[in-house]
């Protein structure tokens, strides 16, 4: 399976990149950089050694100085409470026309290039180390000890959280609705509806999450498929813990055998919210390219509200 992020190139010149790199490589030449994808950052390898990370060119200003301001506040956290590699900020620049983070690479290969090479077997395996780190970072200690440091801000609540879907669907309906057929915006509007009028799915215990976890982010041993390190946590945050469960395309077998091996509650309505949360994704992409004038990312959420449509047929 290939993310669109991964198909998706630059937003930024080679010379860009090179001229925000000197500060920490004088010696740097284009030779030493190579490209890898292009989400909310642009990816680059350094040297064979180390990753860079650039904000995608919407967010290289205050708000990418904030992404990575926070995303460097968790790495530091987290780490000291998963047993799995995640990255460690050495490279920070703030500086808002171009912020950037770099940190040792984590050797391996992202689980998206390889799951279908990977036996049953395999995969099952791959799916309980997964339980195991989620088990981790949604523990009560690593959450309670994010508030008490304020790594974290604890402005987060279920009322809040009912309240901030329901004004997404409003902006949705204003902006996106007008692009789609009768049955799309039929299947919206009953994902949404469901989702929003059952009140159990607004009592959670909420917890720090990584918020962006995909077979993309996860690196792997390419030929053991063992779990080498989890990367990209610029999303997270305190929030629902069944927003790290949305391994829906990878097949049931791989989301029980996560399951299988998560060590922390599963409430009653945790699957109910796992599929609104595996449903919606696809509105953010067609959200922000209407909003952006981004043709490609507009594409890319309606091939992805295709496969959710097929997945889960009302």
């Amino acid at each position: 399976m290939t993310f669109f992020e991964e198909r998706r190139a630059p937003d930024i010149s080679k010379a860009d990149v090179i001229d925000s790199l000197y500060i920490f490589f004088p010696d740097i030449s284009e030779e030493d950089i190579r490209f890898f994808y292009h989400g909310t950052y642009n990816v680059y390898e350094v040297k064979n050694q180390f990753i860079f990370r650039i904000p995608d060119k919407h967010f290289r200003n205050f708000n990418g100085v904030r992404l990575i301001q926070n995303e460097v506040k968790m790495l530091y956290h987290i780490q000291k409470y998963v047993s799995v590699s995640i990255p460690e900020p050495i490279y920070i620049s703030l500086e808002k026309d171009c912020p950037l983070i770099g940190y040792k690479k984590i050797e391996g290969s992202p689980l998206s290039r390889c799951f279908y090479k990977a036996s049953k077997d395999q995969r099952i395996k791959i799916a309980k180390e997964i339980g195991l780190f989620l088990s981790e970072l949604h523990s009560n200690d690593l959450f309670q000890e994010a508030l008490k440091n304020k790594i974290v801000d604890n402005v987060f609540s279920c009322k809040k959280y009912k309240k901030d879907w329901q004004k997404f669907l409003e902006e949705v309906q204003t902006t996106v609705f007008h692009m789609l057929n009768s049955a799309q915006r039929k299947w919206i509007t009953n994902l949404f509806d469901k989702f929003l009028n059952n009140e159990k799915n607004f009592d959670f215990k909420y917890t720090i999450i990584h918020g962006d976890f995909d077979i993309s982010n996860i690196i792997v041993n390419p030929k053991t498929f063992k779990i080498t390190g989890i990367v990209d946590f610029e999303e997270s945050r305190i929030y629902d813990p069944a927003a790290d469960f949305l391994f829906y395309d990878e097949g049931d077998a791989f989301v029980r055998s996560i399951f299988s091996s998560y060590t922390r509650k599963i409430d009653d309505n945790f699957e109910e919210r796992m599929k609104f949360l595996y449903g919606w994704s696809f509105l953010a992409y067609i959200k922000f390219g209407i909003e952006h004038n981004l043709s490609d990312m507009i594409e890319a959420g309606f091939q992805l509200l295709k496969i959710k449509m097929e997945k889960f047929p009302t």
